[in-house]
């Protein structure tokens, strides 16, 4: 399942053998005033709320889902108070068994 919205995001393999979750916002995202950005978020929540409700709890993609729901909840006070460089990516290490499923492909 691939997830539309402000943030790019990908898995990457460390050199541990580990995995990254990276997010980096989208050039249309960063392009955005203040208050649109801050709109723009408010509806990517929004829409991961929707579709993890269609999601069975089994469904592989459900926890990937809710992991980035619970990101973009933890971000949005810092969107709306203009805190982060829009130009860094926020980087996540994950395990090996990674709960995201088919929701993001390997780079």
């Amino acid at each position: 399942m691939k997830i539309e919205g402000p943030l790019k995001i990908s898995i990457a393999d460390t050199d541990t053998g580990d995995r990254e979750l990276q997010l980096k916002f989208t050039p249309e995202f960063k392009a955005m005033k203040l208050n649109e950005q801050c709109d723009a978020f408010h509806e990517f929540i929004h829409y991961l709320k929707t579709e993890i409700d269609v999601l069975e709890d089994n469904d592989p993609n459900r926890q990937g889902m809710l992991t980035i729901l619970q990101i973009a909840e933890q971000l949005l006070p810092h969107v709306e108070s203009n805190e982060i460089p829009l130009e860094d990516a926020i980087i996540v290490n994950i395990h090996v068994d990674s709960p995201f499923g088919n929701l993001i492909t390997k780079n």
